[in-house]
């Protein structure tokens, strides 16, 4: 019943004051259990009402030619004081500036997934707590973010975010599956409507999945699916990227084992496929995975 009764103010503010809850999605999706998928989309979905929203089912649409990615969102709280706890913020903006020290990732790895941390459960009532500061997490991908798309030098923007694929994909590697389950939930909660952030995460969660070892690539099909099994609304920018994951041959989602792994996975995967292909129902490439599937 509480659980509706938010979801009802949400619906509310979402349709009333939508740029109030653009600007503070992000920070309340730190109070939000892993396991209320619905709810956190609402909060994602929000966006700036003079904005129009571009079919994400276009065909061949390119992001990067949008004018609305070169403009960085609202982001109406202080988000940093979690990591200047940590004295995790200058240094990480030194790191994607000089790539000093070579050893950030490694100290990163065990500040952000210190185990038993309290502090986004202070009083140790929800029992279904992540058991690392999801704060914290959310926090360090918000900052990598905003200090990239901060960047005005070019070539320096684009040398940040190699830095930063590969310091993600270093900290992927190191995490856990709870840690690299609420690594990949932080960068893909930035995936809202058209703007810098959504467009530099939607490249990265695209090469992570590419370059990234097979867990990996599983917890980020995970993350971005279970996302789109709940009730509308979907955000945009996670329809875009999910889209291209599926589409493109280029990252072969069809070939991997955990496609395939059950009959029930298969279902559901045969499900979202053809969501994504309305006019012309489910691509070769998955319909040749989906028939070599177990029955």
């Amino acid at each position: 019943l509480l659980y509706h009764g938010v979801v009802c103010v949400i619906l509310v503010v979402l349709h009333d004051f939508p740029e109030f809850l653009a600007g503070y999605a992000l920070m309340l999706c730190d109070s939000i259990p892993a396991n209320c998928v619905q709810l956190r989309n609402l909060l994602l979905s929000a966006y700036p009402r003079d904005m129009r929203l571009p079919e994400p089912l276009t065909p061949n649409l390119k992001i990067d030619l949008l004018p609305d990615v070169s403009r960085s969102p609202d982001i109406s709280f202080e988000y940093a004081a979690v990591l200047d706890q940590e004295h995790l913020r200058s240094s990480l903006e030194r790191f994607l500036v000089s790539q000093e020290p070579a050893s950030f990732a490694g100290g990163a790895v065990s500040k952000l997934f210190a185990a038993g941390s309290t502090t986004a459960n202070p009083s140790g009532t929800w029992p279904s707590a992540a058991r690392y500061n999801v704060g914290l997490i959310n926090a360090f991908v918000l900052h990598t973010v905003v200090t990239i798309t901060g960047t005005s030098d070019g070539t320096a923007r684009e040398s940040a975010q190699r830095v930063a694929l590969d310091m993600l994909k270093a900290i992927l590697a190191e995490a856990d599956p709870e840690a690299c389950y609420l690594m990949v939930s932080a960068i893909s909660n930035q995936l809202r409507f058209p703007s810098s952030h959504t467009y530099l995460c939607s490249r990265m969660i695209l090469a992570l999945f590419s370059k990234s070892e097979e867990r990996v690539r599983e917890c980020i099909a995970r993350v971005l699916i279970e996302r789109i099994l709940v009730n509308r609304p979907f955000p945009w920018g996670l329809l875009v990227t999910l889209i291209e994951l599926l589409r493109n041959p280029y990252y072969a989602f069809w070939s991997h084992e955990f496609t395939q792994r059950s009959p029930q996975i298969v279902e559901i995967l045969s499900a979202v496929a053809k969501s994504i292909h309305p006019a012309g129902g489910v691509s070769s490439h998955a319909a040749q995975a989906l028939a070599q599937s177990p029955s």
